[in-house]
C-alpha cells in the first residue's frame, strides 16, 4: 500500500480536522456563571421532556443554562430544598404539559418563586396550545413560551439582565 492519495481520503481527513477543531464544551462552559440559573418546575410525568431540554443547554448553542433544579423526589426536606435552589436561580421555567395544572408541588414552586422576586416563565412542551396553565402564572400573568430554543433563550437572557 502506497502513501499518496486515495480517493476520498483527503476530503475525510479534511472533515475529521474541521470536526476536532472546533472548539468543544470544557467543564468551566458548564459552570459559567453568566448563563442563567434555571431552576425547572414540572410534572413527574414530562419528566423525559425536561430532561430533552437539560440535554439540550448541555449540547446545543442555542440554548445554554445551568440546571438548579432539585432532582431528589418529594419528602419532607423538599421545600427547603426548593426555595434554595429558586433562591439561587436566575429564573424558573414551567414545563408546562397536560396534567401540570393540577400539581400542588407546581403551583408552590411558582408562588416561591413570586416570592422571592424571581421571573417565571412557562414553556409549552408539547405544540397543544390546550394545556391548562397553572394557576399561579395565571394570577402572576407570566409568559408563555413555545418550545423554541431562540424564544426560551431570549426569554432566559431577559432574566439575567434585569437580575
Amino acid at each position: 500500500m502506497g502513501g499518496g492519495p486515495r480517493g476520498n481520503r483527503e476530503r475525510y481527513a479534511e472533515r475529521r480536522y474541521f470536526s476536532v477543531s472546533q472548539p468543544r464544551k470544557t467543564l468551566d462552559d458548564y459552570d459559567n456563571p453568566t448563563k442563567p440559573r434555571v431552576f425547572i418546575s414540572f410534572h413527574v410525568d414530562d419528566e423525559v421532556q425536561v430532561n430533552l431540554l437539560r440535554h439540550q443547554a448541555k449540547t446545543s448553542d442555542q440554548l445554554e443554562f445551568i440546571d438548579y433544579s432539585v432532582k431528589e423526589p418529594f419528602d419532607e426536606k423538599w421545600k427547603t430544598q426548593c426555595t434554595e435552589r429558586i433562591r439561587q436561580s436566575t429564573i424558573v421555567v414551567v414545563a408546562i404539559g397536560e396534567k401540570t395544572h393540577e400539581r400542588e408541588a407546581v403551583d408552590w414552586e411558582i408562588r416561591k418563586a413570586h416570592e422571592l422576586g424571581k421571573p417565571v416563565i412557562g414553556m409549552r412542551i408539547s405544540g397543544d396550545e390546550n394545556h391548562k396553565i397553572p394557576k399561579a402564572m395565571v394570577e402572576h400573568r407570566d409568559r408563555i413560551v413555545p418550545w423554541k430554543l431562540e424564544m426560551i433563550q431570549s426569554e432566559l437572557d431577559r432574566a439575567r439582565k434585569e437580575s
